[in-house]
């Protein structure tokens, strides 16, 4: 049922009456006979202004547990979860208030609540002799009659409770215990019915999958952030000592400690090489954990784009020319000024064309420059194995390859096209692909003039 679900002793029942004419909230009244029978009915207001009276149909039920299931799968926050948790409950089963408790070791805390419980959120209390340990230990829903007149764990911890009826059901999923949740009304009114007690079980179970969901993906963001620590913290380590050997490597090829062979100067050279490429590795993957942990900054100057492409081309033109591929550098005649981070846009190119090399083994490698209105569009073009159409999927992801396996015939971490992406979106731009198997690959890094 739409709208709010409150209590309604039967004396009362004309002020809700008139309060759902003058509102027009739907509400669920619960009205308790002389004998303790305690009946459900529903209110709203018609089209013509009058109001309706009558018993929720099951169809009525239904649809609003499945309304609560689609914002539960819309949403990951534990806390929101929580929240959407203690409103469903409370409106279904006609509450006052409602709370979510969780066991902490011998202990149990309130985690969420709404109404009365409010004031005992983030309280723990001791869970032997508890109703909270009846349940965990049952796994069945259980009801209080009359909760602040016992002496219980919750109302010694948390005085001044003021809370008749209580209606408790664990939340279970996968056969683990994730907490118990908890309506409650007000003292002298009517205990929770049968009806009840199945729309709170309902509820339950649809939350707890939904917790269940929530608990695993904050695991595994957790450990994906450790992951982001230890990797930076190992290459930080790792690049201390490389800095130290390519100095040491420096002073031998310069001959400062003595003459060297030909032959010991073309071992050294081999050294730098390895060294080289090893620096490289630890970058890109301190550049990945700080896209990755959001520490990366955006340093903006004016430049020409000639220029800028053209210092990239002085990094990739030797290594073309290793494999034998032709280089070209195409650029309009007219000047295009830039403002935006330099340094950025140069590791995404030279990131871009690396791998231009590293996948081409004959043809030739191009890097164009281009305006379109306010865009400004970088191309690296090359005639090299080009991507499958099922493989795009993977491009962009951290330390995705395509040639995959112990025997892939390409290096490298997996990172470039990861970082590169997430440079260009904090540079307002975007990296557009497209391939063709066997024919090769175009990348554009497509960026604002401003």
């Amino acid at each position: 049922m739409a709208g709010a679900s409150v209590f309604v002793p039967a004396a009362p029942l004309l002020e809700a009456l008139r309060a759902t004419s003058a509102d027009g909230t739907a509400r669920r009244v619960l009205l308790q006979s002389a004998d303790g029978v305690t009946v459900s009915l529903t209110m709203c207001r018609g089209d013509d202004g009058q109001v309706m009276i009558g018993l929720p149909g099951p169809d009525e039920d239904g649809e609003a547990l499945r309304r609560l299931a689609r914002r539960m799968a819309g949403e990951t926050d534990t806390g929101v979860l929580l929240g959407i948790l203690c409103h469903a409950a409370a409106e279904q089963c006609g509450g006052e208030g409602a709370a979510v408790f969780k066991s902490v070791g011998n202990e149990g805390e309130l985690v969420a609540a709404i109404g009365p419980l409010t004031r005992a959120r983030g309280h723990r209390f001791g869970l032997p002799g508890s109703v909270f340990k009846d349940v965990i230990r049952t796994r069945h829903t259980v009801g209080v009659l009359d909760f602040s007149s016992d002496v219980r764990p919750l109302t010694r911890s948390v005085p001044g409770l003021e809370i008749g009826p209580m209606l408790l059901a664990p939340l279970i999923a996968h056969d683990n215990i994730l907490g118990v949740i908890a309506v409650t009304r007000e003292p002298g009114a009517p205990p929770f019915s049968a009806g009840d007690t199945g729309r709170l079980r309902a509820v339950a179970d649809y939350a707890a999958l939904a917790l269940w969901k929530a608990e695993l993906l904050e695991q595994a963001q957790s450990a994906d952030r450790a992951k982001s620590r230890f990797l930076a913290t190992v290459s930080h380590e790792l690049r201390t000592p490389l800095t130290a050997l390519a100095g040491y490597e420096e002073l031998l090829v310069d001959q400062v400690i003595g003459p060297l062979s030909e032959s010991q100067l073309d071992v050294l050279e081999r050294m730098r090489s390895v060294t080289q490429h090893l620096a490289s590795v630890i970058e890109e993957v301190l550049a990945f954990s700080s896209l990755d942990e959001g520490r990366e900054t955006v340093r903006p100057t004016d430049f020409l784009a000639a220029d800028l492409i053209h210092a990239a081309a002085a990094v990739i033109e030797p290594l073309a020319k290793q494999k034998k591929l032709a280089f070209t550098v195409t650029v309009p005649t007219a000047p295009i000024r830039m403002t935006s981070d330099v340094d950025k846009i140069r590791q995404i190119l030279v990131n871009l064309a690396g791998n231009a090399v590293k996948f081409t083994d004959t043809g030739e490698i191009g890097l164009t420059l281009e305006r379109s209105g306010d865009l400004v569009r970088f191309g690296v073009r090359d005639t090299g194995i080009g991507i499958a159409e099922h493989d795009f999927g993977r491009l962009f992801k951290p330390f995705a390859q395509l040639d995959t396996g112990l025997t892939r015939r390409h290096g490298g971490t997996g990172l470039g096209l990861y970082i590169s992406k997430g440079l260009a979106e904090l540079l307002g731009g975007q990296i557009e692909a497209e391939s063709e198997v066997g024919k090769g690959s175009t990348f554009t890094l497509v960026l604002p003039v401003d």
